[in-house]
């Protein structure tokens, strides 16, 4: 009887969450690759979250139809009932999880499908077909979980796209980020081989990242989201919004540690030869500069009066 009400209570955690998903309002919570790549699935029309909000709300029903039912017949039609909705319920959640741990994973839809299968191991009764069935679905689970966790270690960028020939790692409270970030924004023609990946060096970076973020998401614009970062003090980012900033500059800087960098501007570049072009003569591998520690907490690039004129062909990474 406990594990029916616990059931219970998780079928309507499943279509509460499901309903939200399908309205829109858990986005800013999941700031995964594979969120903006399911976002907005269809079938026959049909956002997936409601067709999941539809099971648990049916779950529900039948849950509540086998706890009122007293004779013993009508409860063996409902269990069957419940047996057949709740295989149909894992099949199809065990192919979606199966499609993203061969693509990438998608949070919110990790959500929906762990609380349907916690729903059905609660439920499960005598029944060797579902016991299969909720083997193969753990498996598909793990994987797509697994891809999860690869994804919370690769870097989010802003501008541009992950395979980006030019990756360019930034904090706005560091000088010398700036100058190399303006040095690229005047290079229009490499904007299109250009991907910008900010990092929070601090707590007050984290609201100017945002502003930078969405006017960059509003305008398209890298020349309108530079001019964003001259303005005053912004304003206080929303929860949801301050999660998903931080979650950004958390994989960014991830990415930064996992590679063995410690100073920012970071620079990844697979044609270092466009680069290289414009630099003024006198000017190149003898140029120095002192980035910023990665690892600080308050003050960034200290006894830095003015900007390096250049890049810092040091700084130059080739890809694999």
């Amino acid at each position: 009887m406990i594990r029916n009400f616990t059931a219970l209570l998780t079928a309507m955690a499943g279509m509460v969450f499901s309903l939200l998903s399908a309205l829109g309002l858990t986005d800013g919570f999941c700031v995964t690759e594979g969120c903006r790549l399911f976002r907005g699935t269809t079938f026959l029309g049909i956002d997936l979250y409601w067709f999941g909000a539809f099971f648990f709300g049916v779950t529900l029903l039948l849950i509540g139809r086998q706890l009122k039912n007293q004779r013993e017949r009508f409860r063996r039609h409902s269990s069957s009932l419940l047996l057949l909705w709740l295989v149909t319920g894992l099949l199809v959640s065990a192919f979606l999880l199966g499609a993203q741990a061969l693509t990438i994973s998608c949070a919110s839809c990790l959500i929906v499908a762990g609380l349907l299968g916690i729903t059905a191991w609660l439920l499960r009764p005598d029944s060797k077909a579902l016991t299969v069935i909720l083997l193969i679905w753990t498996l598909t689970l793990v994987a797509a979980l697994s891809g999860l966790g690869r994804q919370q270690f690769e870097p989010v960028p802003t501008f541009g796209s992950g395979d980006a020939e030019i990756k360019l790692f930034f904090s706005p409270s560091c000088p010398s980020c700036l100058e190399r970030l303006r040095e690229l924004a005047r290079r229009e023609e490499l904007h299109p081989q250009l991907a910008l990946y900010p990092l929070a060096l601090k707590r007050a970076d984290l609201p100017v990242i945002l502003r930078f973020h969405q006017e960059l998401a509003t305008s398209g614009s890298l020349a309108a989201a530079m001019e964003t970062l001259n303005w005053g003090e912004p304003e206080r980012p929303t929860l949801r919004e301050l999660w998903q900033i931080r979650q950004i500059s958390f994989r960014n800087r991830a990415f930064l540690a996992g590679i063995g960098a410690r100073t920012v501007p970071y620079l990844l570049t697979s044609t270092p030869g466009a680069l290289m072009a414009p630099i003024p003569d006198g000017l190149g591998n003898e140029t120095t500069e002192e980035g910023c520690e990665t690892d600080q907490q308050e003050e960034i690039c200290e006894g830095e009066e003015t900007p390096p004129p250049a890049f810092n062909l040091e700084l130059l990474r080739s890809l694999p």
